[in-house]
């Protein structure tokens, strides 16, 4: 059974959410945070193996977002908003006294950061994202619906669960994982309920960044599994040319799943970055 760690409420909902912090507690500076957002319908146990390898520097929060994990599950007809999802964080970061945060976000949670870049800059610091594309591709849904007409049916038939047992070749190379993993992947994102697994990628479809990536100023960090297809390859280079301030990372052997599968060499390539001018 998964942990439940801390519960806010916070703009009508709970979130929960973990705060750590082994930073020496005699330091005079307060340490700054990091902020690890998931991706779609994953929660805080996916960043479990980051947690040491920043909480003696910084404090680490990690959050589900509402629907994800043990954070509030709206009721059917709830329909998911990219901007009050953004909201949310602001608001759980004020509920902690948090100003601002080195945010990190994998997948669908990287879009999440550079919206928050974009409403309230003066909240982020940087951010950090492994394999987050401007815009979802849109052969995505097709691939995601396994046969079925759309991927909203192939959820309400299967369940999350099972559907992410019969997708998760597609998010992570399930060659380098053991059997084990991708049993407790699907039964982790079957926390979220079928309704709010198909509004919540409704909603991130709908979510185009390229017109504003030049206005983001954040540093920002692209983090790109090198074994993933070459439009993707394409896109996050792109990216990284048209973010003021941005970077582009290559793990070489991974595809998706870089930030559970390798998160000493994305944490080193993102403390490496904030130690470059300007990072």
């Amino acid at each position: 059974m998964a942990k439940v760690f801390h519960m806010a409420r916070v703009a009508g909902v709970e979130l929960h959410y973990d705060l750590a912090d082994y930073t020496d507690p005699w330091r005079t500076n307060p340490a700054e945070t990091f902020l690890l957002y998931p991706g779609y319908c994953r929660n805080v146990e996916f960043w479990h193996a980051w947690v040491p390898l920043l909480a003696r520097d910084y404090r680490v929060l990690r959050m589900d977002p509402v629907g994800y994990g043990h954070s509030t599950k709206p009721p059917p007809g709830f329909e998911y908003n990219a901007e009050r999802t953004a909201r949310d964080a602001l608001d759980l970061m004020d509920h902690l006294g948090i100003d601002r945060v080195h945010w990190v976000g994998e997948s669908t949670g990287g879009k999440i950061g550079m919206l928050i870049a974009l409403m309230a800059p003066e909240r982020i610091a940087s951010i950090s994202t492994c394999n987050t594309t401007a815009k979802t591709a849109e052969k995505q849904a097709g691939t995601y619906a396994i046969g079925e007409a759309s991927q909203a049916a192939a959820l309400e038939k299967y369940g999350v669960g099972e559907w992410c047992r019969r997708t998760l070749h597609y998010r992570v190379n399930t060659s380098k994982i053991p059997p084990e993993l991708g049993k407790w992947w699907a039964r982790e994102m079957d926390r979220v309920p079928p309704h709010l697994a198909i509004s919540a990628f409704e909603c991130f479809t709908k979510i185009d960044l390229w017109p504003r990536l030049a206005e983001i100023q954040a540093p920002t960090l692209l983090i790109l599994g090198e074994d993933c297809p070459e439009n993707r390859r394409m896109q996050l280079t792109e990216m990284s040319r048209l973010l003021p301030r941005g970077k582009l990372v290559r793990l070489e052997g991974y595809d998706f799943g870089i930030h559970y599968l390798a998160p000493e060499r994305c944490v080193a390539a993102i403390r490496d970055f904030l130690r470059q001018p300007g990072g």
